[in-house]
Formats: structure tokens, C-alpha cells, sequence
């Protein structure tokens, strides 16, 4: 378990766009792809715990699988851990066509899940991007993403921490997106 009481950026480390952060996350994921939590709010913060660092990402939808943004290595707190405890890790797993067949069956017959295809599909393993590529599966669950009202309210430390991603992603959005960012001001 992490030690520290709160999160709080790096103080060796600066904001960074969105693009450089998860090619990082991604780069870590793959080297190990066990112990990774991931937590959002509808305010477009995202947490990744990773199981040996973690990130702070504020994000902008730019569309489907389209986003801007910003992000900054943070140090993990008790608190966040104590969300995320017991809570099935995030990551990929390859579905089997007759797992897909069988998630998707319940889902049209009465918009749930039977929790024992879940359960042990979120039990396995989460792969490495590359080994997923080579199986070519027919699908892939990803997550789970846990979703918290607003992971500013945690402490003190977050809400500023808040603040600065959002300066920080709005004038990278202003910078990139000038037609889109004048609509919002």
C-alpha cells in the first residue's frame, strides 16, 4: 500500500500534454499489466494508479475516442487507495466469442449482466497490448473504470491539483482548438 496521507504532484514534474502521458501509461501497462486502478469523475478528471505510479489526467472530449487534455505524475494517497480496495484491477482481457456472446445475450434480454460472467472474466489477468494483438480476439473488455462524483472532494491537495490541470487544459484546448475553444468562452 502507498504511504502517503495525500495525493500531490511531483514535485520534479510539470504538466504534460495528454499525448506524452498515456504513451507513458501505456508503456508502463505493458511492462506490467497487473495492479492498475483506474478512477474518473464526470468532470473529465481521470486517476491511474499504476503499481508503481500514478497520474492525474484532466481531459476535454473532442468526440468519440477523441480527447485533449493534460496530466501529471502524481504520488498515490491512503485515501484513494481506500476507493479502490478490493475493487477488481483495471486492465484488457480478451473475450472468447462465446463469453462476448453470452455478456451481449444478457444485455438484450434485460439490459444486466449475469455477475458470474463478469466475475470471472474480471478475475483473469489483465494482457499486454501486444500479446492482445497477437490473439486477435473477437472483443475486449477494458476496465473497470470506477466512477466517483468528484475525485476533487477527496482533499485539499486534490481540489488545487484540479485547478491546475484545468488551467493547464484549457489553454492547451485554446491553443490547438481555437475555433471550438471560442464557442465555450
Amino acid at each position: 500500500m502507498r504511504s502517503e496521507t495525500t495525493i500531490h504532484e511531483k514535485k520534479e514534474m510539470s504538466t504534460e500534454p495528454i499525448e506524452k502521458i498515456t504513451k507513458k501509461i501505456i508503456k508502463q501497462y505493458n511492462r506490467s499489466p497487473e495492479g492498475w486502478n483506474v478512477l474518473s469523475d464526470r468532470k473529465g478528471n481521470i486517476i491511474v494508479i499504476g503499481p508503481s505510479q500514478s497520474y492525474w489526467l484532466r481531459i476535454i472530449s473532442l468526440g468519440p475516442n477523441n480527447y485533449t487534455g493534460a496530466g501529471i505524475k502524481i504520488d498515490s494517497s491512503e485515501k484513494i487507495e481506500r476507493i479502490v480496495k478490493d475493487t477488481p484491477q483495471y486492465g484488457l482481457r480478451p473475450l472468447s466469442k462465446n463469453d462476448l456472446k453470452k455478456l451481449l445475450d444478457t444485455f438484450q434480454r434485460n439490459g444486466t449482466t449475469q455477475s458470474k460472467i463478469v466475475e470471472r472474466i474480471l478475475s483473469e489477468k489483465p494482457k499486454r497490448i501486444p500479446s492482445i494483438q497477437k490473439i486477435r480476439p473477437e472483443a475486449i473488455l477494458t476496465g473497470p473504470i470506477l466512477t466517483h462524483p468528484d475525485l476533487s472532494s477527496i482533499s485539499s491537495s486534490q481540489r488545487e491539483l484540479e485547478r491546475k490541470l484545468k488551467r493547464e487544459t484549457e489553454k492547451l484546448f485554446r491553443e490547438r482548438y481555437p475555433s471550438r475553444s471560442a464557442i465555450y468562452t
